[in-house]
């Protein structure tokens, strides 16, 4: 199954909304209105290139974890190449954010997807050569993720630029749906070329992904806002650091959630790992049963991400919000009672689909409200405080598939994350949250 966070930090649309800052209205420029999303030829552009390299990452990450199983069968290892790719973004993503503010977004992007080129292209060299060790997978997981921690705010900060306000919602969904498009194909494609050519083939086919990306990047031109020069020290960087923490602050439906949304990560981290020995130990089924695993769930979050506008006219964004992760974590709980592939897949069907209806919401709203000389660092803030769990979620994963029978440990963490759920809804900032009208924002806390 594809990876199933709760406000993750991949987040590569990550959002946070601000008040009290300053010149809130005056700073946010847009471009004009377009008639359609879809004769926006720079965001199209855009779009595409990053989805068909999201599907070459997808199709490499899938590859790296197999070729980490059946090369060493240590849950250990899995996890620490799991853990590379959490890492960065907790670690990196503050000082990254910052660091956006201050670049053009564009070459940003087109910088952070050539090193990666760089990267992926050594890293199918050395498999094809038979000369790739576990330590060198769990190195260029951390390596390029860590070059790709620039890459998500920049990405987050750009699109509001391209499409304008008017559009943010239509983009937000258009993405939300093509991202599990990644995950249909990413693994279903790995998987082939796995039985076809080899572990190396995967490897790449993510460079070349990288190579349309930046070729993309190339082709289109955005007028960015100009950037006031500032002194750039030590000093300044955590000032401008701490602007985007202290936004951050003011948000009390964020504040009230991350409580949860950490201990919901740290148990969601492994779940990659987890079904990867559920396939294995508890079906008994090869690489092909996990690519349709990941395909299933990934249907699961394009069908939620068309719906989640329907549903959120019946219920408010707080109880789309907390019974998205309810469902989720049912859907995982009877996934773990099923020995019948076709119910397992239908079971992740359904998880997939109430996972949009968690993030979604949220999304759009934060997102139109984030000045734009703040975007960088709220983005990566964001992503390193709801993804803090997430390394460590990943460590405890890999000895605990290795203690525990993997359909308990899956019972256990859903039963777990079902309870937060339950919880989060007598929050009332939670209960209230109705994200969806501008006129019912979530409550702001004095900032100063």
């Amino acid at each position: 199954m594809a990876a199933c966070y709760i406000f993750p930090g991949e987040i590569h649309r990550s959002v946070g909304i601000t008040e009290g800052a300053p010149h809130l209205h005056e700073t946010q420029t847009d471009p004009p209105k377009a008639p359609s999303l879809f004769r926006n030829r720079t965001y199209m552009t855009v779009f595409v290139g990053q989805m068909l390299s999201s599907i070459g990452s997808t199709v490499y990450s899938f590859a790296l974890l197999w070729d980490m199983k059946i090369t060493t069968d240590s849950t250990f290892l899995m996890a620490l190449v799991g853990l590379g790719w959490m890492l960065p973004q907790v670690v990196c993503g503050p000082f990254a954010g910052v660091l956006v503010d201050r670049w053009n977004k564009r070459w940003t992007m087109f910088w952070s997807d050539a090193i990666r080129l760089g990267i992926t292209a050594l890293v199918a060299s050395l498999a094809f050569a038979h000369a790739l060790n576990p330590a060198e997978m769990i190195v260029s997981a951390f390596v390029l993720n860590s070059v790709g921690s620039l890459f998500g705010p920049a990405s987050g900060a750009l699109t509001p630029l391209i499409v304008g306000r008017d559009q943010l919602a239509a983009a937000n969904g258009l993405e939300q749906s093509a991202g599990p498009l990644s995950n249909i194909l990413g693994p279903a494609i790995s998987a082939a070329l796995i039985a076809w050519q080899g572990v190396p083939m995967s490897y790449a086919v993510n460079a070349l992904s990288f190579l349309i990306s930046v070729a993309t990047l190339l082709a289109i031109r955005v007028g960015e806002p100009e950037r006031v020069k500032k002194p750039f020290g030590a000093k300044q960087f955590f000032t401008e650091m701490g602007e985007g923490l202290k936004t951050v602050r003011t948000i009390r439906l964020l504040v009230a959630i991350l409580p949860f949304a950490f201990v919901l990560n740290f148990l969601l981290a492994p779940l990659d790992l987890y079904m990867v020995q559920f396939v294995t130990a508890a079906l008994h089924r090869t690489q092909v049963a996990l690519g349709e695993l990941n395909s299933f769930f990934a249907l699961g979050m394009i069908a939620g991400a068309l719906t989640v506008g329907l549903v959120s006219k019946i219920l408010r964004s707080g109880y789309l919000m907390t019974g998205g992760i309810l469902l989720t974590n049912i859907a995982i709980m009877a996934m773990a009672l099923s020995s019948w592939l076709p119910a397992v897949l239908g079971f992740s069907f359904l998880a997939g689909v109430c996972l949009p209806w968690v993030n979604i919401p949220i999304m759009t709203m934060v997102q139109m409200m984030v000045p734009q000389e703040l975007r960088g660092r709220v983005f990566s803030l964001l992503g390193s405080l709801f993804g803090a769990a997430m390394p460590l979620g990943m460590m405890y994963g890999g000895f605990a598939a290795y203690i525990f029978p993997i359909r308990d440990l899956l019972l256990a963490i859903s039963g777990v994350n079902s309870l937060l759920a339950i919880l989060m809804i007598c929050i009332p900032t939670v209960r209230h949250a109705d994200l969806g009208k501008d006129s019912a924002a979530p409550e702001m806390a004095p900032s100063g």
